[in-house]
């Protein structure tokens, strides 16, 4: 029995820790989950881009509603309050795409477990969707375009932080350098499979977790809080999850809701190995920091680019001869909302799509399609949408929706 009761307050800490961190997220991203602003918002089907489903009310009330029940299950875990995150995390995503944060994601699967299963079910299913985290975010970086672009920022942060100097180099030793990184984090999915390993998985984890901190604060590359906040949930999630006194010896039940659980977590874990092919979304997919993802790249006529004046401190310099102008997504995403935009070529175009319409662009919009990039080679394949009709033709062959609030389908 006191195995069991050290297992039952183990798994309240475990909920109260998650629940808690959760709400500083929130906090910290809280413009993406309000209406509609500076920054288009994309419904994830078009029956919720209606008027009456995004009103402003909608947004705080579910807002509010999700943040009382994590404050709640700071006090007291409850499958009550679980239920109540899981349902009021899906109507937001389904009002706006750009709210599948990757630690949303997790939260929203963290919930469901949390709702629904006992102990013994429920750490198991954590420790795979932790394991598959880790595995599918290395996967997405043992990439051309990860050893060449993003992956030497990070060598140069660094190494810099250690008073080394990467940039000077022979770029088939930096290139190779960055893939310290990956490694690191598949090492830990190794380590974190065996129990006679665990440990040292446990420890390596909070040293890798610990430098990212580290990596992307101001000390380092300056980056967002939110993706530093949710590095710190690991440093807590980690050893609470795979502690000895989570392996409880009661019997797991067997229950309806929590067969549910398991389909879903057990789906979550797996289905990143179809992001390749493109049936998956990268975010989903535990893709982070993954510069292969598909995207769009939003071009605007210079003879045009005065008409889009509120967003010249996102438009790039014009290149070369080209009679464009690049609008920036990331930094405008950044900028107005605190977090990185959706990286999806579908909530992309969409952008694309509400820029071109609320500014009457015409043809005077471009817009570059790119795929997944080769993870050999880093090459992308290319189509080019000249002008509005075009856009919003090529935007009938997704499911999901590509239609901007405030743009009627």
């Amino acid at each position: 029995m006191s195995g069991h009761s050290e297992s039952t307050t183990h798994w309240a800490i475990l909920q109260r820790s998650w629940a808690g961190i959760a709400l500083v997220l929130f906090a910290v991203t809280y413009k993406v989950w309000l209406p509609p602003n500076q920054f288009p918002a994309v419904p994830l089907l078009d029956v919720f881009g209606s008027s009456a489903a995004q009103a402003t009310w909608i947004h705080y009330l579910l807002l509010t509603v999700c943040s009382l029940a994590l404050l709640g299950t700071t006090i007291k875990p409850a499958s009550t309050t679980w239920f109540i995150v899981i349902v009021s995390l899906l109507a937001m995503f389904l009002l706006n795409q750009h709210r599948l944060q990757p630690w949303a994601f997790h939260l929203l699967l963290g919930a469901f477990v949390f709702a629904a299963c006992s102990i013994r079910q429920g750490t198991s299913l954590l420790r795979l969707l932790t394991i598959s985290i880790y595995t599918f975010s290395a996967a997405g970086k043992f990439d051309y375009q990860f050893m060449e672009t993003v992956g030497q920022e990070f060598l140069v942060a660094a190494t810099g932080l250690i008073n080394l100097d990467s940039t000077q180099w022979a770029p088939s030793l930096s290139s190779k350098a960055t893939l310290l990184f990956p490694l690191a984090e598949i090492l830990v999915a190794v380590l974190l499979i065996r129990p006679r390993s665990r440990k040292a998985g446990i420890a390596l984890a909070i040293l890798l977790h610990l430098s990212i901190i580290t990596l992307l604060s101001p000390l380092g590359l300056g980056h967002k809080p939110g993706v530093i906040i949710w590095n710190g949930l690991f440093v807590v999630l980690v050893p609470l999850l795979f502690s000895d006194k989570l392996n409880s010896t009661q019997p797991a039940e067997t229950t309806f809701s929590g067969q549910l659980a398991a389909i879903l977590v057990l789906a979550a874990s797996l289905l990143p190995a179809v992001e390749p092919l493109g049936k998956y979304d990268h975010w989903l997919a535990w893709g982070l920091y993954s510069p292969r993802t598909s995207r769009v790249i939003i071009n605007v006529h210079l003879y045009d680019v005065g008409v889009v004046e509120e967003l010249e401190a996102f438009m790039l310099p014009q290149l070369g001869d080209t009679p464009y102008r690049t609008l920036d997504l990331r930094k405008w995403s950044l900028a107005t909302l605190n977090v990185p935009v959706y990286p999806q070529d579908r909530f992309q175009l969409a952008a694309a799509r509400y820029i071109a319409h609320k500014y009457k662009l015409g043809d005077s919009i471009q817009v570059h399609m790119l795929s997944i990039s080769d993870r050999f080679t880093g090459h992308r394949t290319a189509e080019i949408l000249n002008g509005t009709s075009e856009l919003d033709m090529h935007c009938r062959q997704f499911f999901f929706s590509t239609t901007p609030v405030g743009l009627q389908p």
